[in-house]
């Protein structure tokens, strides 16, 4: 596997193999302008060592190295990203740590208006890690945004890098 130093503010994005993973990419596919799908699933790297913040159930803390070992992950960073940039960005969604995963906004996104304008602050796991951006004023919005969204932003926005893009082991 090839090293990487990971940085707190990185995001990632990686593959949910199961039947909702599977259904998101679906969709996801339906709606790329590129035609492809690969991540269902994204987050916010919030320490070095590879400790993540994510809304999986519930959003909630976890480690890139241990739960994903053996998938494919792609994790991007915004050449902007500074540590008083991480903290407004943590600061402005720390408020969703341990709630419950918001997957009735998944219904949202077959329906491009509900997806931006109904979600009452709350939202599915691409949307926290856009939110996180936002509030770090390193990105002009945060609602409907999906994976491959996110994927698609690290790999081909010009502020982006990829710090690394296979699989963890």
């Amino acid at each position: 596997m090839e090293t990487f130093e990971l940085k707190k503010g990185d995001i990632f994005c990686t593959r949910n193999p199961m039947a909702l993973g599977r259904a998101i990419n679906f969709v996801q596919k339906i709606k790329s302008k590129d035609n492809k799908a690969e991540y269902s699933h994204s987050g916010i790297i919030m320490h070095e060592d590879g400790m993540t913040f994510e809304a999986l159930w519930t959003n909630k803390r976890q480690n890139l190295f241990t739960d994903y070992q053996g998938r494919k992950v792609l994790i991007g960073r915004h050449k902007g990203m500074t540590d008083a940039k991480f903290q407004l960005g943590w600061n402005g969604i720390k408020k969703h740590e341990g709630k419950w995963y918001a997957g009735h906004r998944l219904i949202f996104f077959l329906i491009p208006f509900a997806a931006k304008y109904i979600n009452l602050g709350l939202g599915v796991c691409s949307e926290l890690t856009m939110k996180f951006l936002y509030k770090a004023k390193l990105a002009d919005a945060w609602k409907s945004w999906n994976p491959d969204d996110v994927a698609d932003m690290i790999k081909k926005w010009k502020d982006y890098e990829i710090i690394y893009e296979g699989k963890i082991e």
